[in-house]
């Protein structure tokens, strides 16, 4: 009899024994399926736009002055605005590049749906050429750009001829004069 209950105890415990075998495979499968289909979520996650940007000469009251788009090297500061939406909580970037080299970076951090931010760069009167700002996100991903020329003054136009004399046969101009 000790025998038939051992062996009708160790049956009613098989099953469970063998449903819990059967279950414990499923859930780390289970569990592994929603943290890769949260993982492209995360990747695809909105990092907002760049509703306006621009360059320009100065920052008033949040707001750029003026559009820049090229400018002398006898000037030597610019300013980059960029209004972005639909980004807070995040760190965004302005990258300064000069012909393709990377020369400056600025970060913010986004504390709203509608946020103005600016940088700006003392710029070097030597350093002409094509200038470039990225609005770029954390995960390196460029949401905007911008580009800018710096040229070279031009000089002021010298050795250039007088009026021409007056030939021997005309009368000299003279100034009117009033009586």
């Amino acid at each position: 009899m000790n025998k038939l209950l051992a062996l009708l105890s160790a049956l009613v415990v098989l099953p469970v024994y063998a449903a819990d075998e059967y279950t414990a495979p499923a859930q780390p499968a289970a569990a592994a399926q929603p943290a890769t289909a949260t993982q492209p979520i995360a990747q695809t996650k909105s990092t907002g736009v760049v509703a306006r940007a621009q360059f320009t000469s100065e920052i008033q009251d949040r707001e750029p002055v003026d559009k820049v788009s090229s400018l002398i090297n006898d000037k030597n500061r610019i300013y980059y605005f960029s209004e972005i939406k639909d980004a807070s909580n995040q760190k965004l970037t302005h990258r300064w590049e000069h012909n393709g080299k990377v020369m400056s970076e600025t970060s913010f951090d986004i504390g709203g749906d509608r946020w103005r931010v600016f940088s700006n760069k003392t710029l070097d009167p030597s350093q002409t050429g094509e200038w470039k700002v990225s609005v770029v996100d954390e995960a390196g991903s460029t949401l905007g750009t911008n580009t800018f020329t710096y040229e070279i003054a031009k000089a002021p136009a010298t050795n250039l001829p007088a009026t021409a004399p007056a030939a021997a046969d005309q009368p000299a101009a003279t100034t009117p004069q009033k009586y």
